[in-house]
């Protein structure tokens, strides 16, 4: 047993070292393709068993491609910086300065006064300002700020349950005008009961307080002590649970509201831009399909929570305590103050960001990009311009206007400690990676092999071939961070895709979106691990009540692809330019009668 220990102890370094031992053999014949092979599986490994920090496995390229001979140092490093990782850091910046002014919490609570609380108008009220703040900010963050408002309002409907059960104590004592009932039957119990001091002083204060008209020792002692109730458990867990749904879901409806759609977006363009084409994503053109699959997604997740706590008799007894939870709303916001002239101007500048990028590339339609040459200009240039206008325009700006009492320094919207702070550098490090894996991949020959190998898949209906990757790479997220998922899978499945005759995209989307459709198993995104650290849930009951959405997400993603992101993004046609080079192979291209 002392050994098994020690080697547990030590799993990590083992990992480390035996990994590249054991994958040796793939070195032995000195090609590039089993170089290329080597790397992929070391860093799989090491990505799937968080060995090392996933960050610095996303830089062993810059050391593994030059030493086996794949790429000079010179081209790996070239890869980790792109269009789109200027995107991401773009959008980062402006969810650090929502963020920085409370504004997400605003729109929070604005939105559950609005929604009211009712249970199932709770629950709905917690999950859109997740669903939508999630769009523009990471689901980490999102979870972090939404968790403490749920469990505030938790503490309160226990508070006024304890309030309720001790109101109709009294009630009941107070009817109970023979004195042979329950409270007078308790009362002769504790008459029996030895005599103590601490008993006795104790009701010596307790009577002390009500002389003087203060019972809320009465109230809230008892409720400190008392345990919460299954029904105010299953409420927890209705409230926590859709607001780390939510929280993925919502990152899945805009093109920065992840970090798998970026790595796609990377990808993508690396794809395309070989053959001299443009890729088609952009903050624009992905609303197409993100906005309605991820609609139709959190509708159906709505329903299907309210059914699988149907059982519950909470959602009919909190309804007594409304009132306090709407006043206990109402404080909160009120506690933020009138809104100022900072956050002011952070949601003018958030509202410009979205139409810059909205109407940069109207997909074919036009829009303000074509002012300027072509291709030369992308959606990387408008989180630019408004990142940089946060650090320019002050913060007290009407202050510094006045004629008198002027302050001394001007302060900008956002300062850089509060960005280098929040902002999650080594998630780019993790992007990086994959565009190398990915380049190493095409340039020693690796995705060719691959893709000979996948066209078994030929034999099947496009639509089915694009639900089972899916279907797959959901599954493999449950155990598997997403970013390490996406970066290790889409360079396979883009192989994939060119092996049967298709658009890469029609199934790198349903490849990248499903990686955040992980809702089982707590290690499966960061807010499962949220709410299963809170301890409402067990894994057997989450895995019970994420199975379900699960299998609903894929489905509707399913249908959102072969059907409206077909036809918008003509999928089910490969470019003549990629033709040369697949049906030699392949001898097989897809049209839409494949559907």
């Amino acid at each position: 047993m002392a050994i098994l220990r020690t080697l547990w102890t030590l799993r990590t370094v083992l990992v480390i070292v035996l990994t590249p031992v054991l994958l040796s053999p793939l070195l032995v014949y000195g090609s590039k393709q089993g170089a290329a092979g080597f790397c992929l599986l070391l860093m799989a490994i090491y990505w799937l068993t968080e060995a090392f920090p996933i960050a610095i496995t996303a830089l062993l390229p810059v050391l593994l491609f030059p030493v086996t001979g794949i790429m000079t140092g010179k081209q790996v490093s070239a890869t980790y910086i792109n269009d789109s990782s200027m995107l991401f850091v773009g959008g980062l910046i402006m969810a650090v300065a929502i963020e920085h002014w409370n504004i997400h919490k605003r729109i929070a609570l604005k939105i559950l006064m609005v929604i009211g609380t009712e249970p199932n108008r709770l629950m709905l009220g917690m999950m859109l300002p997740a669903w939508f703040l999630s769009m523009w900010t990471s689901n980490i963050a999102t979870s972090a700020m939404m968790m403490p408002i749920a469990d505030a309002l938790l503490h309160e409907l226990q508070k006024g349950e304890c309030e309720l059960d001790a109101n109709e104590h009294d009630n009941a004592c107070a009817s109970d005008s023979n004195g042979y009932g329950a409270c007078a039957e308790r009362e002769l119990n504790k008459a029996d009961e030895p005599f103590h001091a601490s008993n006795h002083l104790s009701m010596t204060e307790s009577q002390v307080n009500s002389e003087l008209g203060s019972d809320s020792r009465e109230v809230t002692e008892p409720c400190k002590e008392k345990a919460p109730s299954r029904e105010h458990l299953q409420m927890a867990k209705a409230l926590t649970i859709s607001i780390a749904y939510s929280a993925s879901i919502g990152g899945t409806t805009t093109l920065t509201g992840c970090a798998s759609n970026i790595i796609l977006k990377g990808m993508a363009d690396q794809i395309f831009k070989e053959k001299r084409l443009d890729s088609g994503l952009s903050f624009g053109t992905w609303l197409v399909i993100g906005f309605p699959v991820s609609l139709i997604i959190f509708i159906a997740m709505f329903l299907w929570l309210i059914f699988y706590f149907r059982g519950c008799s909470c959602f009919t007894k909190t309804g007594k305590t409304s009132g306090k939870l709407r006043h206990f709303i109402k404080q909160e916001y009120i506690s933020l103050g009138p809104i100022r002239f900072p956050e002011v101007m952070v949601i003018s500048l958030f509202l410009l960001l979205v139409v810059l990028w909205v109407s940069r590339d109207l997909g074919g339609a036009g829009g303000w990009g074509n002012l300027f040459k072509s291709d030369y200009v992308t959606d990387s240039a408008a989180p630019t311009l408004v990142a940089a206008l946060l650090f320019l325009i002050p913060a007290n700006l009407l202050d510094f206007l006045k004629t008198k009492g002027r302050p001394v320094a001007v302060k900008p919207l956002l300062t850089w400690r509060a960005v280098n702070d929040k902002v999650p550098w080594g998630l780019f490090l993790l992007f990086g990676g994959g565009f190398a894996l990915a380049q190493a991949c095409k340039v020693s020959g690796l995705s060719e092999s691959i893709r000979d190998a996948l066209t078994v898949f030929q034999e099947l209906p496009v639509w089915l071939t694009s639900f089972l990757v899916a279907l797959i790479t959901s599954m493999i997220t449950e155990v598997v961070t997403n970013t390490a998922t996406c970066t290790l899978v889409l360079p396979i499945i883009s192989q994939l895709a060119l092996g049967i005759g298709v658009n890469p995209l029609y199934l790198m989307i349903p490849t990248a979106v499903a990686t955040s459709y992980a809702f089982m198993l707590p290690v499966a995104t960061p807010p499962n691990a949220m709410v299963y650290s809170m301890g409402y849930f067990s894994i057997s009951e989450m895995m019970r009540c994420g199975f379900i959405l699960n299998l609903v997400s894929v489905l509707v993603l399913t249908l959102g692809v072969n059907t409206w992101g077909a036809q918008y993004f003509r999928l089910a046609h490969l470019p003549a330019e990629f033709i040369t080079t697949t049906t030699t192979t392949t001898g097989y291209v897809s049209t839409m009668s494949d559907f």
